[in-house]
């Protein structure tokens, strides 16, 4: 496969040019330092677009059928500098993507300037996949009874508006874009001399990501927060997170809480030449918060003369009450720190922000969110847990009908508790239009796809829930575990691997890595994957026969999980997968049932999960499938 260029040629993609006869790569006009070989093969690339690229015909093409004993690594080279030219990302790329064991394809947009234009597009071609709880320290209990928490909103309002008023701006007019445009918030700095108020930065951080994802979702990406926060106290220019990420924008700024006065900074930053495309700052008195607000409204429309609240989307969630706005801060602090104290004590937090303002929509999403955390965790039991974050989820939609997290959590109950699918999948998909960067939304819609065996949608919701939380760990590791359902293993194999680089022993990747090397007949990798996980430091176990060796690790770690459940709820479809892996027939269909009758919230994967494979032969699997609602 030859590339079919002249040398005359110029080949245009997004903000990049190849002038071919010069041999240049140019940004904006800029010459990008590249050298030769690199450079070949990314002309090869883009030559191709949305095809699949095999490594042995780069080598023939690029280095002329020769062969090297170090190509592989001179191949890996070449992607790597072409990458860091590019700004390109290989685990959220959106120029070149590599295909595991087959090669690369080129999936940007590709213009020919050769006197007869040429678009190509990998999506026009069908062949490209789009690219796409949580943890920080404790919250003090006093409660701040000045209405700053309620210049978090004022400020994020403000804020996010002139930022999407800016891409509104520069946005050529005629014709749709050609990307998306993607930005991070990265956390707001504390500069109050106060760790305590760490909480009130971070909040601010938060709600600007949510403003943003709403303000202008068709053309504006914003990576999710767990993403964003990994960057909190982090020395790292803006090229570098921008790279990292693969965004082209970055937001920063700081909240000063100094008695009764509050200072709110914010700058959008553009990451290709870190200019300051806008900067703003608000110091008020916080005395007088429905004065700011209003005088922060007419500051809006008067400096950038733009129209986005023109429909008040998104509005009804605020809350005048300064109270009310800090309580709510303090529950998001606690849950999206994840554990089960935490959560838990969340759950109080969004309660007295809904004691002081009835109305807040906000805070019975929250609720809501907490509830539905503490069920699938067994904290509460699923039936206890699950109505009440659906009362919640409910009410907050009565309040604010376009609130995506609420419509989230309501698509999960019908889900997950429910089992009425129908609805869960119209909630989700409500929740995708009014934030198609919701990472979370696309994260649960592709589990319920997974459990309704859509496997290539599930699969592409996956790698968006990735592509607005790439350094989420979770949501890494989610991709492989969707791979896994879909008895894709060397794909599963593949992400797991890329996932334990982000966070060497995440428990899920490993479990995940496990199951895949056992299911793709490589007992030996999955024993030692094991291990690791478990900890378990016995030699013995690696003697011997490895399927045996496997199977015994499980009875023990089975063995562990029911000692523990005399202490503490543990989930029943947990216990039943162990069993299962353990060889414990009977004893996996006793935990199924309960799971049942518990109605646990993971039962919905039992249909397309691999660990239940040695039971399907038994017409008790067929038959708790049909009492589930699922027709086969």
């Amino acid at each position: 496969m030859q590339p079919k260029v002249s040398a005359d040629e110029i080949i245009r993609f997004e903000e990049f040019e190849l002038a071919l006869k010069s041999g240049e790569l140019r940004k904006n006009g800029d010459i990008v330092r590249l050298q030769p070989q690199p450079f070949k093969v990314l002309v090869f690339l883009a030559s191709h677009p949305g095809q699949t690229i095999t490594r042995q015909e780069l080598q023939q093409a690029v280095w002329e059928g020769e062969t090297f004993v170090d190509f592989e690594h001179g191949l890996n080279f070449c992607i790597k500098q072409i990458r860091n030219a590019l700004g390109d990302n290989a685990q959220s790329p959106r120029l070149i993507e590599t295909l595991p064991r087959r090669g690369y394809r080129f999936i940007a947009q590709v213009e020919r300037l050769n006197g007869s234009p040429m678009i190509e597009s990998a999506l026009a071609l069908g062949a490209a996949e789009p690219r796409s709880e949580k943890t920080p320290g404790d919250a003090p209990a006093q409660t701040i009874k000045s209405p700053a928490g309620l210049m978090v909103l004022i400020g994020v309002i403000v804020a996010a508006s002139l930022i999407a008023g800016y891409f509104m701006w520069r946005s050529p007019k005629p014709g749709p874009s050609r990307t998306k445009v993607m930005i991070a918030v990265l956390p707001f700095e504390n500069l109050s001399g106060d760790p305590e108020q760490d909480y009130f930065s971070d909040g601010m951080t938060e709600e600007m990501i949510a403003r943003l994802g709403r303000l202008q979702p068709q053309t504006l990406g914003v990576i999710a927060r767990t993403s964003a926060m990994t960057y909190k106290g982090a020395n790292k220019d803006v090229g570098r997170i921008g790279r990292e990420l693969g965004v082209g924008f970055v937001v920063e700024g700081s909240v000063r809480r100094e008695q009764e006065r509050v200072r709110i900074t914010a700058q959008l930053i553009q990451v290709s030449d870190q200019t300051h495309l806008w900067s703003e700052s608000f110091d008020r008195s916080t005395g007088d918060a429905l004065t700011v607000q209003r005088q922060v409204a007419d500051q809006i429309s008067k400096a950038l003369a733009i129209e986005l609240f023109g429909d008040k989307r998104g509005d009804a969630e605020d809350s005048t009450s300064a109270e009310a706005v800090d309580a709510y801060l303090r529950g998001r602090y606690l849950w999206n720190k994840g554990d089960r104290e935490s959560v838990t004590r969340s759950v109080e937090y969004f309660k007295q922000a809904i004691e002081r303002d009835a109305n807040y929509a906000a805070a019975f999403a929250g609720l809501a969110d907490s509830y539905r955390v503490l069920g699938m965790n067994y904290v509460m039991l699923p039936a206890e847990a699950y109505p009440k974050a659906k009362e919640a989820a409910l009410r907050a939609t009565e309040l604010d009908p376009n609130n995506a997290d609420a419509l989230v959590s309501l698509g999960t109950i019908k889900f997950r508790y429910e089992w009425k699918w129908e609805e869960a999948e119209q909630a989700f998909r409500r929740a995708l239009e009014i934030n198609p960067s919701f990472g979370m939304a696309h994260h649960d819609y592709a589990w319920f796809l997974v459990a309704m065996q859509r496997f290539d949608e599930g699969i592409e919701h996956m790698k968006l829930a990735q592509r607005f939380d790439p350094l989420s760990p979770l949501a890494n590791s989610d991709v492989g575990w969707v791979y896994l359902m879909a008895r894709r293993y060397d794909e599963a194999i593949e992400q797991i691997n890329r996932t334990l680089e982000l966070e060497p022993a995440f428990g899920s990747a490993l479990a995940c890595l496990e199951r895949a090397y056992t299911l793709s007949g490589r007992p030996r990798e999955a024993l030692e994957t094991l291990l690791k996980e478990t900890g378990e430091t016995e030699t013995s176990a690696r003697d011997g026969d490895a399927e045996q060796a496997i199977r015994l690790l499980y009875r023990k770690r089975l063995d562990r999980k029911l000692e523990a459940t005399k202490k503490q709820r543990s989930p029943s479809y947990s216990l039943a997968a162990t069993c299962a892996a353990a060889g414990q027939r009977d004893q996996a269909f006793a935990w199924l049932e309960r799971a049942f009758n518990e109605r646990d919230p993971m039962l919905v994967a039992a249909r397309t999960d691999p660990a239940f494979d040695p039971l399907r032969d038994d017409t008790r699997f067929a038959a708790l499938i049909r009492r589930i609602g699922f027709a086969k």
